[in-house]
């Protein structure tokens, strides 16, 4: 007995319906790492890292109810835990990706040279942890104006004030990557 194309129709949809998120979730993850340019990835690595760990999770449920379907009434609960996990785990390494691009970037392409503090921030999160940053201004190598946000740490926050000249560390290539200059700062050679 032959199928009719009634019959192998159906068939045909239910893979691609299996395929689809597993597909959406590797070109996902392809976006964040790989097409996403690095110096992007870096100057925007909390949003990102927050968008595209919420899209795994998502897509990690479509996945496992649609390919895991049938070991979900034995393993619910790991399933649903591997599941929230993905939105960490791609945090976690989206973070680790962008920091090492920067610190490499900084080793390749460093130059030394005095900002001016042009504004300090602080975002209040839950059980008061903040996240405090500046923003400097800058001549490049080239004469050129740049301005860079550089993150400090909570006892650093007070420490800077608006109009202060200090020492920093930019990439040449990429002039929103910048660190504070910490052994300059200290010695006062600047």
């Amino acid at each position: 007995m032959t199928a009719t194309t009634e019959e192998v129709q159906p068939k045909k949809l239910t893979l691609l319906q299996k395929i689809l998120p597993l597909a959406l979730l590797l070109f996902n993850i392809y976006l964040f790492f790989e097409l996403i340019p690095d110096h992007i990835a870096e100057a925007y690595s909390i949003l990102l890292s927050i968008v595209g760990g919420v899209i795994t999770v998502i897509l990690s449920f479509w996945v496992a109810g649609t390919l895991l379907r049938s070991l979900l009434k034995y393993m619910a609960i790991p399933i649903f835990l591997l599941c929230i996990a993905s939105l960490f785990i791609f945090g976690i390494c989206f973070i680790w990706k962008t920091t090492s691009y920067s610190s490499n970037e900084l080793a390749e392409n460093g130059v030394y040279t005095t900002a001016i503090v042009q504004s300090k921030s602080r975002m209040y999160g839950r059980r008061g942890r903040t996240i405090q940053s500046i923003e400097v201004l800058f001549l490049d190598e080239h004469k050129q104006k740049q301005s860079a946000t550089i993150d400090i740490g909570k006892n650093e926050y007070n420490s800077f004030n608006k109009g202060m000249i200090i020492p920093i560390f930019y990439s040449s290539e990429h002039p929103n990557i910048a660190r504070i200059s910490y052994k300059k700062l200290r010695s006062g050679d600047y």
